[in-house]
């Protein structure tokens, strides 16, 4: 695959800058629509890094100008790990869109989003104008996503020393590493894409690698607002979740089809 222009720079409000990557597109494949990726958060960010910075390169290579970026207290943005709130993470996703079509004078723009990440897509998508959305393994509900990386953490903690009687404070939790606000919390729990209403995009595909019953539902949902959606269910090892031997996966079942998706859907 043929490498593309990358531009790792800050964009964003002066007092709150935030860190992405462009992949410029290959010129002769030039298209009228970018794409932007949302990353998940935490340790799933970390996990899944290899596997979004792949998938960017394989859009670029087929024409599209694509951006990666980091939430407000998230990776190489500003802000501390325990200041990240989901209604700023939605903004950004705001001024990450303003930014692709600055660098690259797009008219369309397509977003994919990955575990977390999706779900802002969706939410973001309610206030931006989306032309597609790719929901890979969206949290549709998120008191049970609390709920699985609470419940991971504490797996992991089995295989740790113990500190003894030093007691921990009760906020900001820390999850696998990274910490996460009271604040936080509640607004994570408070998230149901089962319940949005207003068409986000004109076309979506959501990436079912879980044969998650919260999918269909969602598949539905979105039907329902007027959404062309398309779920594809894929076998594949959940990335964001830490393997053994501490690799990055590339589930290149999943690449190829969700760039095939954005190939016919997105000129």
């Amino acid at each position: 695959m043929s490498s593309s222009e990358l531009v790792a720079s800050y964009f964003g409000p002066a007092e709150k800058p935030l860190f992405g990557c462009f992949n410029g597109p290959r010129a002769e494949r030039s298209r009228s629509s970018g794409v932007v990726i949302c990353q998940p958060i935490g340790h799933e960010y970390v996990n899944s890094h290899r596997a979004l910075r792949q998938l960017a390169l394989r859009l670029a290579a087929i024409g599209f100008p694509v951006l990666r970026f980091d939430y407000f207290g998230c990776g190489d943005s500003s802000g501390d790990d325990a200041e990240g709130r989901t209604v700023e993470w939605i903004a950004n996703l705001a001024e990450a869109i303003s930014e692709i079509s600055r660098r690259s004078q797009v008219t369309n723009i397509c977003l994919v989003g990955l575990r977390l990440g999706a779900s802002i897509a969706l939410l973001g998508a309610q206030h931006s104008p989306v032309s597609a959305l790719v929901l890979w393994d969206p949290v549709v509900k998120g008191s049970a996503y609390l709920e699985s990386i609470t419940a991971l953490n504490e797996q992991l903690l089995r295989f740790r020393p113990r500190p003894g009687k030093q007691r921990r404070p009760d906020w900001p939790k820390d999850i696998i590493g990274f910490p996460l606000s009271r604040e936080l919390y509640e607004e994570i729990a408070h998230i149901d894409l089962l319940s949005v209403r207003n068409r986000p995009a004109a076309n979506i595909l959501i990436v079912d690698t879980e044969e998650s019953s919260h999918c269909v539902g969602l598949k539905e949902v979105l039907e329902r607002s007027g959404s062309s959606v398309a779920l594809e269910r894929v076998k594949a090892s959940p990335i964001w979740i830490p393997t053994v031997n501490g690799g990055l996966q590339v589930p290149m079942n999943v690449l190829q089809p969700v760039s095939a998706w954005l190939d016919r859907t997105c000129t």
